[in-house]
């Protein structure tokens, strides 16, 4: 994956890599949706998806180039349908948990010092923060908290696409949207690393604990929750 990466920036080759875990699981295959309800906030999406956001998913799935499969037995019974509905065969295959695998081994770093790079996220100004002190430079920063702000997060990457090489983009849902979005229209290499985003901008944090996930997901909740009663 690692070098796929490389070769496609090096020649100029664009690529998305998206993941498609449990949550997308559910959205694509229109099953059991309702037990998203308790993290829509974190989601970023409204519930049930209106049918453009659904389209909008499905033409992400269809045009990325590598996609991350949920090895969960649960999950795989929902992709499965949904490939079955709607035909589609993913080109190229990897684990869900790719965004990990990259992040661990010293990949999105290598990267991050190999290349101009832009982040996209909910995490993204504290992740660049971070990453400044840590000598690294981040070409371009683009907040993304929900699909609402999808379209003016694309139009900054638009304005800027040269200022940057590569887009790690950690936006839950709407980040898969945006990934394949990048790569067809910006020609730049667009991996959606999910909660790598996190473990970028508090790396000390995220060691800490043995299902980090679930902890980071908790905290941006409590966070957007705490926004909406300030409004």
């Amino acid at each position: 994956m690692y070098k796929a990466i490389k070769r496609s920036i090096d020649r100029r080759r664009p690529i998305s890599v998206i993941r498609l875990g449990d949550v997308m699981a559910k959205l694509l295959s229109g099953r059991n949706v309702k037990s998203l309800n308790y993290v829509s906030d974190f989601l970023g999406i409204p519930l049930p998806p209106p049918k453009k956001l659904r389209m909008q998913l499905v033409q992400a799935v269809r045009s990325s180039h590598i996609v991350g499969l949920s090895h969960y037995e649960s999950s795989m019974k929902y992709i499965s349908l949904f490939m079955k509905r709607s035909g589609w065969r993913p080109p190229v295959i990897a684990d869900s948990f790719i965004n990990d695998q990259l992040y661990e081994r010293g990949m999105v770093h290598r990267l991050l010092r190999s290349y101009k790079v832009a982040l996209v996220g909910r995490a993204a100004p504290a992740a660049a923060k971070e990453l400044r002190r840590r000598g690294i430079r981040v070409a371009l920063t683009v907040p993304l908290d929900n699909y609402g702000g999808l379209a003016a997060a694309y139009r900054k990457l638009a304005r800027h696409r040269g200022s940057y090489q590569l887009v790690l983009v950690g936006a839950s849902v709407p980040g898969r949207i945006l990934c394949p979005r990048i790569a067809r229209r910006l020609g730049r290499t667009a991996i959606e690393i999910g909660h790598m985003m996190d473990a970028l901008s508090q790396p000390r944090s995220w060691g800490k604990h043995k299902d980090s996930r679930r902890v980071f997901k908790f905290r941006w909740m409590r966070k957007i929750r705490a926004r909406r009663k300030r409004r």
